[in-house]
């Protein structure tokens, strides 16, 4: 039953697929060996904490003493969050400056595999973050991760990062273009929009595919043609030499499930057209590729409608 699984053209995909991975996922262990610091805290006996945080960090030098209350959910403020995250807003009490912890609880026994074999989703979101910033964009700078244990085994798991200024895209777009648009706001709107499909365009021609784009996922900083954009919920992103054709049009599905009062049909063709501009490759594929965006976007809202 497995081989015949894994015969199939899904199969061998997602084989190949974690094949690869795997292989990116220990080069860039190897990568960040050296300039990690690792540290071990005694929470009493058969219990520890582990975490690993970049030498240069000065924040995770305060950040390191709050895990411990933050874990058990005496410290910070929660945060909403799916149901397989706790997130916890804190700050340093000194500079004043905003913090966020991550807690990630396993979605089922794929997690607890993974856990065993130390592939925790703290550490994996720590990573992407890093070849984000590395790469030139935008993203919650990566302070702290790391992994309660109890008796060796793996019972939570947690990624520090800097909050950064902004709002989520839904609540920017709510407060800064309520409806009627003046000709201001709609110009303004108009040069946005351009902003972020050239952006998600850079972001796809460097090889950097986001597991779970969808725009609640970018916070957005500043206004019109110098907005700034931030991705967060990292954990599932990804760098490839070259972006594969599935990924593309998952990432591009997904923030075109966008459902804005705002955002027109429009504003939509305004978005891929600016894209194209950071991946002039496709231009010759334009009208197919818009017609397979329709179609899957259309699936994808009657699966979820239903």
């Amino acid at each position: 039953m497995l081989t015949k699984q894994l015969m199939n053209s899904a199969g061998r995909r997602e084989l190949i697929d974690s094949l690869i991975f795997s292989q990116r996922f220990m080069k860039i262990i190897n990568h960040h060996k050296e300039s990690l610091k690792k540290i071990r805290i005694s929470l009493g006996i058969g219990s520890a904490l582990i975490f690993a945080y970049p030498a240069g960090i000065n924040d995770a030098v305060w950040v390191k003493g709050r895990i411990p209350d933050l874990l058990r959910g005496k410290d910070g403020i929660p945060v909403k969050s799916s149901r397989f995250t706790t997130v916890l807003q804190f700050k340093d009490w000194q500079s004043g400056e905003q913090f966020y912890c991550k807690v990630f609880h396993d979605r089922g026994i794929k997690d607890k595999i993974k856990n065993l074999f130390g592939f925790h989703r703290g550490g994996k979101a720590f990573r992407a973050g890093k070849i984000l910033l590395q790469k030139g964009f935008l993203t919650p700078l990566p302070v702290m991760y790391g992994t309660s244990y109890t008796f060796f085994f793996a019972k939570k798991n947690f990624l520090i990062t800097k909050a950064v200024p902004g709002e989520r895209t839904y609540q920017y777009f709510q407060s800064r273009f309520q409806l009627p648009l003046s000709i201001e706001q709609y110009t303004e709107k108009r040069a946005l929009i351009s902003a972020a499909g050239q952006e998600i365009g850079r972001l796809h021609r460097h090889g950097i595919f986001h597991g779970d784009l969808r725009v609640g996922n970018i916070i957005i900083n500043g206004t019109g043609a110098s907005v700034r954009l931030y991705f967060i919920d990292n954990e599932r992103t990804r760098h490839y030499g070259n972006m594969p054709e599935r990924k593309r049009f998952k990432n591009l599905v997904q923030l075109n499930m966008v459902l804005l009062p705002q955002i027109t049909r429009t504003d939509r063709l305004r978005f891929f057209n600016a894209y194209l501009t950071e991946n002039a490759a496709l231009m010759l594929r334009r009208k197919e590729i818009l017609r397979q965006i329709g179609k899957m976007t259309q699936k994808r809202y009657e699966n979820k409608f239903r």
